[in-house]
């Protein structure tokens, strides 16, 4: 076993993704707030079931014309044995959680399923649920203050790997990255999300098994979809994320260290 106080290259930490969530995953889109749409990407960082986590990169275009792209990093609780549906927190109470999940069509495969008190749920039958909350802005993280935007509040997040692109029931109006306010408001700034190296160590078990979810879910006939709900109490309700997983045309692997 290697001394982590003298060699850390040596000892790593595996992901452990799902199907179309793994490190370097992209999922492209759009965010909507009443008429208003937005660009959207997400580049997913890190994703660890075993500890129901998952970090990336949130990044909107043409929601300002004083930032024209703008970049948040935020990080993820993975609803299961760990994290339930109830959020107890961000602003958010029972009722409000529950009729923001019932949007998603998925969640009427599990909502039978749940146990009590945090109304947590065992495996993942077909779609993921998450809760996203933006920490910062990237790569400036001491931009606290943006005009007509704010990244105060949090996602409802559901992936679904066998959505055949169908979008979540929703009334008309829908999200905005990462400023969402009042609809007068003018929206946010702007940044790139600094790249990861591929790594160049030999691939392990556990990166094979990663790659074999990516070509399955690249071959398989459903098509993975991530659709989400911004929510904050002084801001426009049901702002509505929607996008899809990009495929990849080769198999690469990322490492943080």
């Amino acid at each position: 076993t290697p001394d982590p106080s003298v060699d850390i290259t040596r000892i790593r930490m595996r992901s452990q993704g799902h199907h179309c969530l793994y490190p370097g995953a992209t999922f492209h889109g759009t965010q909507k707030s009443g008429r208003n749409s937005y660009d959207v990407t997400v580049s997913i960082v890190d994703v660890d079931f075993s500890s129901s986590f998952l970090c990336g990169y949130l990044c909107i275009r043409g929601l300002t014309d004083d930032w024209p792209e703008l970049t948040t990093y935020f990080d993820a609780e993975i609803i299961g044995s760990r994290y339930g549906f109830l959020t107890r927190g961000w602003g958010a109470d029972e009722e409000g959680d529950m009729v923001h999940w019932a949007r998603f069509p998925a969640f009427r495969h599990v909502k039978n399923k749940l146990k009590g008190p945090h109304l947590t749920v065992d495996g993942y039958p077909g779609a993921v649920f998450m809760r996203w909350k933006e920490r910062f802005l990237v790569p400036d993280h001491r931009v606290q203050d943006i005009n007509g935007a704010s990244f105060a509040g949090f996602y409802y997040v559901c992936v679904d790997f066998n959505s055949h692109a169908q979008t979540p029931a929703m009334p008309a109006r829908q999200p905005t990255s990462v400023a969402r306010e009042e609809p007068d408001a003018s929206p946010s700034q702007v940044s790139m999300a600094p790249k990861l190296e591929p790594m160049s160590s030999t691939r392990s078990s556990s990166e094979d098994n990663a790659n074999s979810h990516r070509s399955s879910s690249r071959s398989g006939s459903g098509v993975a979809t991530m659709s989400g709900f911004y929510f904050h109490q002084n801001s426009e309700p049901y702002q509505q994320l929607s996008l899809q997983h990009v495929p990849e045309n080769v198999n690469t692997s990322f490492e943080l260290r």
